[in-house]
């Protein structure tokens, strides 16, 4: 197997090397290595499986057992419906303390429930149940909580202390964002590569970015439902935000931030010298953890060195392709209007789980349309200023009220789905999607794909990475949007290359991000 790998290694690092059929190279090409030596094939998912090390599995949460702790109060509940917490802040905005500090961290990454069999339910869904991503904050003096570097705990409902003082202006620096410097507060998205690599191997590094972002998708909306401005950043000089937090950025590395509150708190102070180190040692997360070269190989080439390469990073902007007509599949379908429902986003939150099992009913053209267009809402992040998304989506419809089943591009700006393909393709689905039955019982099936080529041409080693976190924050989104309507969902892996093809050639040169099924739960 080692030694597959390696030649795959070499014949990757070569197809990324040399010139093309234009004549060009081959852009990100760390990103096109990494992408395609983690792409699963049926043979390489039949190759893959394995037993897994139950004594060596990552614990589920970060703590710091010597670090000063700080109880957060009990959860407000939000009235704001999660549909329209999803596309827009609830009324002006409101000032911070520590208690909606607490709402919207709860919201984002804590504890729902617990099942009889121990299992924590959390705010948000993960692959394998593993949760491999954590929530630090970055305050200025909040009525209740000293200026400091926080980490969250989900299991306790707390905050543990990492540094004291204002460390805004770090932050700030390492964002090239001075609105940060002013902000109350900055939530920072982190991932650890081990906690799910235990299961999917190489490949975990995709996954810190979607399951981040499905926690980013609750972020917003939670922010918005409390009436507290956000912004997303996805682009800053890695190490310098993963100094002040005090982690490696190997085994735990910094994805994202999101910058809450308006910015009108007093300056941050300049912290001139070097960034003391942190004094207290997180817990072990496992007796052996194991590194996975390639990812972390990825993952350094895919970081920003310096304020320079943010800023390009900003800038960038990837060629639209033209939507145009599926041609010879029949007349588009113009969904009608999304679906609303009164749900509040606290309610929805703290009924939502993965879907198990999916009944093979219908769901309304309302409620798909709702499915499609609530994720596809602007997103207030830095490498979106120069086009709407990175992400394009395409559905298998199974059983939608008044909708043929087939295969369709979801075109945005009218809300129309172009057929590509009419037909019952539920057999086809569970095949693309790993053989997984849901695939097959859901009601509609969306792929979220994206023009990686394109995007690395625009933004480097980055762009992979910030595609990856757009796809999971859209997930997310329908995620909310189907259990706000009474219906269920659920994120599934797939067959990259054999998605493609599927819904080729208008997909031709696109690539698979992230898969949901949505549907009708057996339960109902």
């Amino acid at each position: 197997m080692r030694a597959a790998l390696a030649l795959a290694a070499v014949l990757c690092t070569v197809c990324a090397t040399t010139a093309g059929a234009d004549d060009t190279p081959t852009p990100a090409p760390a990103a096109r290595r990494y992408r395609d030596l983690t792409k699963h094939t049926p043979a390489s998912v039949k190759a893959a499986r394995r037993r897994l090390d139950g004594k060596n599995k990552p614990v589920l949460y970060r703590t710091y057992p010597r670090a000063e702790m700080v109880a957060l109060p009990r959860v407000r509940a939000l009235a704001q419906p999660a549909l329209r917490a999803l596309a827009e802040p609830a009324g002006p905005s409101e000032a911070l303390d520590l208690e909606r500090l607490g709402t919207l961290l709860f919201l984002t990454g804590g504890v729902m429930r617990t099942l009889p069999s121990g299992r924590d339910i959390r705010a948000t869904a993960a692959a394998g149940a593993l949760y491999p991503n954590e929530l630090y904050a970055v305050t200025a003096d909040l009525p209740g909580l000293a200026a400091g570097v926080y980490h969250y705990d989900p299991k306790q409902q707390r905050l543990t202390r990492l540094r004291s003082g204002d460390w805004r202006d770090a932050l700030a620096t390492a964002a090239d964002d001075a609105d940060i410097r002013r902000a109350p507060l900055t939530v920072v998205l982190t991932g650890i590569l081990w906690r799910s690599a235990w299961k999917y191997r190489e490949r975990a590094y995709r996954h810190l970015h979607w399951d981040g972002g499905m926690m980013l998708a609750n972020l917003l909306a939670a922010a918005n439902a409390s009436a507290v401005p956000a912004v997303m950043h996805a682009a800053f000089v890695d190490t310098a935000a993963e100094r002040l937090l005090g982690i490696d950025g190997r085994r735990e590395a910094a994805l994202a931030m999101v910058r809450l509150g308006s910015p009108r708190s007093p300056v941050a102070p300049a912290r001139g010298g070097d960034l003391p180190s942190i004094p207290y040692p997180p817990a072990a997360l496992s007796p052996k953890p194991i590194d996975y070269p390639e990812a972390l190989r990825y993952h350094a080439a895919s970081s920003l060195p310096n304020v320079s390469a943010v800023r390009t990073v900003r800038r960038a902007r990837v060629n639209a392709r033209p939507a145009g007509d599926a041609g010879g599949a029949g007349a588009p379908v113009t969904l009608p209007p999304p679906a609303l429902s009164e749900a509040t986003l606290d309610a929805v939150v703290r009924r939502r789980s993965s879907t198990r099992r999916f009944a093979q009913r219908p769901i309304s053209a309302a409620q798909l349309s709702a499915i499609l267009a609530t994720p596809a809402a602007p997103v207030g992040a830095d490498f979106l200023q120069a086009q709407p998304s990175l992400v394009e989506t395409y559905v298998i419809v199974h059983a939608v009220t008044g909708v043929p089943a087939g295969a369709y591009y979801f075109r945005t700006a009218d809300r129309a789905l172009l057929p590509l393909a009419v037909g019952d393709f539920r057999e086809r689905a569970r095949f693309l999607c790993l053989r997984q039955a849901l695939a097959g019982d859901a009601s509609a099936v969306l792929f979220y794909l994206a023009d990686l080529h394109g995007i690395g041409r625009a933004f480097s080693e980055r762009g992979y990475r910030l595609a990856e976190l757009e796809a999971g924050l859209r997930a997310g989104r329908a995620y909310l949007t189907a259990y706000a309507l009474g219906r269920g969902a659920t994120g599934l892996t797939f067959f990259d290359d054999e998605v493609t093809r599927f819904f080729s050639p208008h997909a031709a040169g696109l690539e698979p991000l992230l898969v949901v099924a949505a549907g009708v739960p057996r339960t109902q």
